[in-house]
């Protein structure tokens, strides 16, 4: 009897043991975590002669030991192009970290060579080596909305609004991102919000667009400065999927935005020097306060047009809200308008204000 229930106790604690034992452990180890970080790590480059134009990839691996804090930091030493890649873990997985020749902020990288750095947060030691760009970025794989390099789009409709005493709607040719044309959209209005916009006609009915909203970027870079910076400047962007006429009674303003059409919005605060380069998921775009009754379906293939209206916070009159803005000039400038499928030219920006919106 005591032989057989030493016997049962075997039997029991064999199962307990392997119904405790994983194949697989979930998370890094124990030595991920706190072992040793290795000092002697060398950084890998897989491609150091990129030709960017030909979707070429500059790939990056590395193991450090452990779970770390990394900066990869890449610079233009011509251009003084920047492209900085960041993330936390014990490797650089090649097939993860990579680089496409976008840059993370003006000026754009250009045919040259470029530092690489690998750093890290909480350690001392800098791995370093150098890459020959062989063909930069071209930035025209996608949906051109507008480069201004011919003029204005043909259909598009510009609107300044009334008493806009400096008006810069005007396409100028000093400080491009890309090529040599991009619009100038700012001026001067004390009283209102609104400084003007611009409609753009658009139809990708007959287009190869596959990707969902998610997938589908709106890329462009947006100029401005400090020296009259407003308080609450700003862009609102309107993507319109509406089946209307663009602008049926000839008035110079499209009815495709119209509050009983399909229309998504998206406000972005500008207070920057110099251009900002910018990449939006089409889904974050918000649906307008639209007359009950509109479906809102949000497909890329779908769209119809494009708003851009410049605002500033009013300083005088009956809707004066900042003072200290008066008699500024207001600049929100930009160039390069373009969608893109299942990828963002620059680094993918989110969190814009959607609410509070001005339909002026």
């Amino acid at each position: 009897m005591k032989i057989k229930h030493i016997y049962i106790l075997t039997i029991i604690s064999i199962f307990i043991i392997f119904s405790c034992t994983k194949e697989k452990s979930e998370g890094p180890s124990i030595n991920e975590l706190y072992g040793d970080f290795d000092a002697t790590a060398s950084l890998l480059i897989g491609n150091k002669n990129p030709n960017f134009q030909n979707n070429e990839l500059t790939k990056f691996s590395c193991d450090f030991g452990r779970v770390v804090d990394w900066k990869i930091s890449i610079t233009g030493l011509v251009s003084s192009a920047k492209k900085i890649i960041t993330g936390n873990s014990s490797i650089l997985d090649s097939n993860i970290n990579f680089w496409d020749g976008s840059a993370s902020d003006f000026p754009l990288f250009i045919e040259e060579n470029c530092a690489i750095e690998l750093t890290f947060l909480t350690q001392p030691d800098t791995l370093r080596d150098t890459i020959l760009i062989t063909g930069p970025q071209l930035y025209d794989d996608g949906y051109v909305v507008a480069d201004f390099e011919n003029g204005f789009p043909v259909d598009g409709l510009i609107k300044p609004q009334g008493n806009n005493t400096i008006a810069t709607f005007v396409i100028a040719d000093d400080q491009p991102l890309l090529g040599n044309y991009y619009f100038q959209m700012g001026g001067k209005v004390n009283f209102d919000w609104a400084l003007g916009k611009i409609d753009l006609k658009l139809d990708y009915s007959s287009s190869p667009i596959s990707a969902s909203a998610e997938d589908f970027y709106l890329n462009l870079g947006i100029l401005s400065d400090t020296v009259d910076l407003h308080t609450g400047q700003f862009m609102n962007i309107l993507i319109s999927e509406s089946d209307e006429a663009f602008d049926p009674d000839g008035n110079g303003v499209a009815d495709i935005f119209d509050s009983n059409e399909e229309v998504y919005k998206l406000k972005i605060y500008i207070d920057w020097d110099g251009y900002k380069l910018i990449s939006i998921r089409y889904s974050d775009f918000v649906a307008t306060n639209s007359t009950a009754g509109v479906t809102f379906a949000k497909n890329p293939k779908d769209i119809k047009g494009m708003r851009i209206a410049c605002q500033a916070c009013p300083s005088s009159g009956a809707t004066m809200q900042c003072e200290e803005n008066f008699d500024r000039i207001v600049r929100t400038d930009f160039d390069h308008i373009i969608f893109t499928e299942n990828k963002a030219f620059f680094d993918v920006i989110t969190g814009f204000v959607a609410d509070a919106w001005n339909k002026n």
